[in-house]
């Protein structure tokens, strides 16, 4: 098994906007060690979203168990709809989006908004690559979940 799939968009949109998400949220982890008080509203707001968002992105982790992966699998795979999965079809994607917008909130900068959301979209269309590619390999198991689950809650 290997950790790295295959691309589910172009690799330049596929790796650069998982390279600028990994960036900024280090950026935001530098900022939340060098950040000294007051606490406002914002900030509040922020630390629960990362929260909120460490959790998703664990707990799908461990749903997915071997499956979890950067892109497609390039080997046979077994569908997996257990614990998050059943609200959820992508509870991990959804946890990195809330962890990136915890970091844009946090920061409130122009520049890290731009590189938040252009990663968020970057992974949106990721996410339908890869709904196209278990619709493939699942057929109609993977339709019927579709119309029991939503995209992201």
């Amino acid at each position: 098994m290997s950790l790295i799939g295959k691309a589910t968009i172009h690799p330049l949109f596929f790796y650069s906007g998982k390279i600028l998400g990994y960036i900024l949220w280090i950026i935001y982890l530098l900022s939340l060690f060098n950040n000294n008080p007051p606490f406002n509203f914002f900030k509040i707001i922020s630390y629960a979203l990362s929260l909120i968002g460490l959790v998703l992105v664990f707990i799908s982790m461990i749903n997915l168990g071997r499956s979890t992966r950067l892109g497609l699998p390039t080997e046979n795979i077994k569908f997996k709809s257990n614990g998050l999965y059943q609200l959820s079809r992508n509870p991990m994607y959804l946890g990195f989006n809330l962890f990136t917008i915890s970091a844009i909130i946090f920061i409130w900068n122009f520049f890290i908004a731009l590189i938040g959301i252009y990663s968020i979209i970057i992974y949106h269309f990721i996410i339908i690559g890869e709904e196209k590619f278990l619709e493939q390999a699942f057929g109609s198991k993977y339709i019927e979940y579709k119309k029991r689950v939503r995209r992201y809650i």
